[in-house]
């Protein structure tokens, strides 16, 4: 997870500063993505949300990466539509997050401040970036 990144964990002044009730959210979203048991804890939760939901696409890549690489495509000449299947259902998970609880898409429009906000977050994944940004706000000593 991002604050876990050792540009952001080295902020020992800030994460001090921090409120309790963040520390403790922060706790309870890095049990969350604990990766053990293919990351059951997620999986389990994720599961029991309602849509519309946005899943973590790293994981749906990963199990269609494993399913791929891991199932012939062809068994005696045949094409493995049992590997086919599941690559489906993975793909068909994807669509049901879009759906309300009555099983129809949820109208874009409805959502459009969401959009606009994830259309405008500003990442910096340049870990050097990241690093100089970090002794900028906490210096080394």
């Amino acid at each position: 997870m991002g604050l876990n990144t050792a540009s952001i964990s080295r902020l020992s002044q800030t994460w001090e500063r921090m409120p309790g009730k963040f520390k403790k959210l922060f706790a309870e979203l890095e049990s969350l993505t604990d990766p053990s048991l293919n990351h059951k804890a997620y999986r389990d939760a994720f599961k029991k949300m309602k849509s519309p939901k946005i899943p973590f696409m790293p994981l749906l890549l990963k199990d269609v990466t494993f399913i791929h690489e891991g199932n012939k495509t062809f068994l005696d000449n045949l094409v493995n539509f049992e590997k086919l299947h599941m690559i489906a259902d993975t793909v068909r998970s994807l669509r049901h997050c879009r759906r309300n609880q009555f099983g129809n898409d949820i109208p874009s429009k409805e959502h459009e401040e969401l959009k606009s906000y994830v259309h405008h977050l500003h990442i910096i994944d340049n870990q050097q970036m990241l690093f100089e940004l970090s002794h900028r706000i906490e210096p080394r000593i």
